[in-house]
């Protein structure tokens, strides 16, 4: 490799690094409430961090395209300012060979975030989802929670005293029977875990039982349990259970297009699948795409520093990030969301381009 791209690709790589690691640490600290939440369940110590571990992978896709924008933006600045960039042109380099080591590294930095947005992130999602089905099924307190990282349909829950998702006094609860489409109450004066057991102290249960008769009344059940115990298991019946497996933001790549294939003799993607990969494949390319803003707009040739290139660089970031979030608005419209996704690569790529074929030229 040229001593000049060793050069380059250091420094990029140390602005770069830096970056995606404070932007997980930002993301761990936003998410430092659910993770709480999470331990204190009751949670071992190794699910805990295996929790925290499954939260990276949800920004890395959008992290590693800002990063790269920054990293490439900070090193042509600094090449430009230490008169660098005009040593080695006054050597006989042209630009094209001073910034083909950052536009291969861009390529590369695609490709990883194509393999992170299509699998790992994913899969880290599933994986994520079913540790709290898990805690949830071992701890049925844990739904109770305020704010639960699990939220559930057709249940009104109201309660004096939850502590540490183990104890909870004057506990009453309305559900949905979506079976019978009735309601049923639940009054506990307390409920506390044991072990695998959910104990309950002056249980009452309201239920109902159809007749089965047209002109008929259904049948009221009152039972009143001084004591209750049951498994702790019984109660994920109140958990969502939504085919949410299934669901392509959920899937990696290859199973969506398996799925597809199986659901779909045409060949064709329904609007589901295709809105997904449009997503992904648009994530993918924002890292070759923001190495390009930065090499374009951190270039300056003139001696007068301006911070209009800058504001340029930061214009067309946030035109990326506008379509991202304005394409999921058109979700029921598929075509107008993939071209939303797609299209606005090309035409910042032309951007940067026709600034980089202006600073060749020599031209602020």
């Amino acid at each position: 490799m040229p001593i000049l791209w060793r050069y380059i690709l250091r420094n990029f790589f140390q602005v770069f690094l830096l970056c995606v690691g404070s932007f997980i640490g930002i993301l761990l600290v936003m998410r430092f409430q659910e993770i709480a939440r999470f331990a204190a369940s009751g949670a071992p110590v190794f699910k805990v961090l295996l929790f925290m571990l499954l939260q990276i992978p949800y920004i890395l896709p959008i992290a590693i395209p800002i990063s790269c924008l920054i990293a490439a933006m900070l090193l042509f600045q600094k090449l430009s300012h230490l008169h660098e960039l005009t040593a080695l042109r006054t050597c006989g380099l042209g630009l094209k060979p001073i910034i083909t080591p950052l536009l291969f590294t861009g390529v590369l930095l695609s490709a990883i975030n194509f393999i992170i947005s299509c699998e790992l992130t994913p899969r880290s999602r599933g994986m994520t989802k079913t540790l709290i089905y898990e805690i949830a099924a071992a701890n049925p307190l844990f739904l109770l929670q305020k704010e639960s990282l699990l939220k559930l349909k057709h249940v009104f829950m109201d309660m004096k005293v939850l502590k540490a998702s183990k104890y909870a006094e004057n506990v009453v609860l309305v559900l949905k029977n979506t079976s019978t489409d009735r309601l049923a109450l639940i009054s506990a004066q307390q409920l506390y875990l044991k072990g695998e057991l959910l104990k309950g102290d002056n249980v009452v249960i309201i239920s109902s039982i159809d007749s089965k008769k047209e002109t008929g009344f259904d049948h009221l059940v009152i039972e009143n349990q001084a004591e209750m115990n049951t498994p702790a298991s019984n109660f994920t019946q109140l958990t969502p259970h939504g085919d949410w497996q299934s669901s392509y933001e959920y899937l990696p790549l290859k199973w969506i297009l398996a799925s597809e294939r199986l659901d779909n003799e045409s060949g064709k993607l329904s609007r589901g699948a295709l809105l997904e990969i449009s997503r992904r494949i648009s994530l993918s390319l924002a890292a070759f795409t923001f190495t390009l803003i930065g090499i374009a707009y951190g270039i300056e040739i003139g001696r007068n520093h301006s911070k209009k290139r800058i504001l340029w660089a930061i214009a067309l970031a946030a035109v990326y990030l506008v379509c991202f979030i304005a394409a999921k608005s058109f979700r029921h419209s598929p075509a107008l969301s993939t071209a939303i996704y797609l299209l606005v690569h090309p035409v910042i790529i032309l951007l940067s381009l026709k600034s980089l074929r202006t600073v060749a030229r020599g031209i602020e």
